[in-house]
């Protein structure tokens, strides 16, 4: 549907004087002004980290450890690639461990709760138990896949 422009019945009258904005108007109560939020806005926007994209390499790797069965339970076909949670691998504040410190737990499904889960919210097993279980699945991740170290 085309809208038509809409027209005035009676025409804008010429103004002798601009017009005076109050200091409320111009948000000059206590709050920032526009320009300075724009100025903010965009330091704010300039400062924000940038992605790193993942490399060839590390994304072939994953696609490998995908493919294998899962590392807990066994179940094929459902496999991802789950990050050690341990220091030790270079896991830190929002940053995940080393590519290589990787191996395969299953997904959750409907009505299953997958292994990679359980594993990262250490649910049935306390924090140790997890890292235990961690470098043994990376140890034999390393083995299936073939590589040395």
């Amino acid at each position: 549907m085309k809208r038509t422009a809409l027209l005035r019945k009676v025409p804008l009258k010429p103004q002798k004087k601009p017009l005076q904005r109050s200091p409320m108007s111009r948000g000059l109560t206590g709050k920032l002004s526009w320009q300075s939020h724009q100025r903010v806005k965009q330091c704010t926007q300039s400062k924000k980290p940038r992605r790193k994209k993942p490399l060839s390499v590390e994304t072939a790797h994953f696609k490998r450890v995908a493919m294998l069965p899962c590392a807990c339970c066994g179940i094929v076909g459902y496999s991802q690639a789950a990050h050690s949670n341990r220091y030790q691998d270079g896991k830190g504040a929002r940053i995940k461990a080393y590519y290589l410190a990787t191996f395969p737990l299953c997904c959750s499904r409907p009505g299953i709760r997958g292994c990679h889960v359980e594993h990262d919210q250490c649910i049935g097993m306390t924090r140790e138990e997890t890292d235990a279980r961690t470098a043994v699945y990376i140890a034999d991740t390393h083995r299936k896949l073939g590589i040395h170290q």
